[in-house]
């Protein structure tokens, strides 16, 4: 595991990466755990991008292992009342899984998220049908908030305190499996 950590890289998202990204973004199995089902076209999702960058608050990135993008991971809608910021990833579903670049991405969008030192906590959003989601995030340290009928979703948060005290027993985890 450590040999594929060293292989990564966690960078922020560039414009020369939106058709691969794209390609994700658009696989079935994303657009199905998505709350905006619809297939997104490669215009808007350069206007998506476009509009992204020029905010101040930008962190999108890509997990890449062997020179291809396994993982996206983000943080948006920064709530300078509340320290927080909506995040979310998702992983390559196209190439064949031999690492768990879910967890791998999750792990580091969430420490670059909480390296901001604005940043308190952090929320995600699982839509109805993806329990399976939101008892992963638990594991993780998340609290479970609410149901949000107008959504038809959950809403999580993590606490950058809580954060702190469960990631040194998430990374031992990862190393004692390599």
């Amino acid at each position: 595991m450590i040999d594929i950590i060293n292989e990564c890289s966690f960078e922020i998202l560039k414009k020369n990466y939106l058709k691969e990204i794209l390609l994700i973004r658009n696989h079935k199995k994303v657009r199905e755990a998505s709350f905006d089902t619809k297939i997104i076209q490669e215009k808007e999702h350069t206007k998506w991008f476009n509009n992204k960058i020029k905010k101040p608050f930008f962190n999108h990135y890509v997990l890449i292992y062997k020179k291809k993008i396994v993982g996206v991971g983000y943080g948006e809608n920064f709530s300078e009342e509340n320290k927080s910021c909506l995040y979310g990833f998702y992983s390559n579903l196209i190439i064949k899984k031999e690492i768990k670049y879910g967890s791998i991405t999750k792990y580091l969008v969430i420490e670059k998220l909480f390296e901001n030192k604005n940043i308190i906590q952090i929320e995600c959003q699982v839509k109805k049908g993806f329990e399976w989601i939101v008892d992963w995030h638990i594991k993780w340290g998340h609290e479970l908030i609410n149901f949000d009928n107008k959504l038809n979703g959950y809403n999580l948060v993590l606490k950058k305190s809580k954060w702190n005290n469960i990631k040194n027993k998430i990374y031992e985890e990862i190393f004692k499996k390599s």
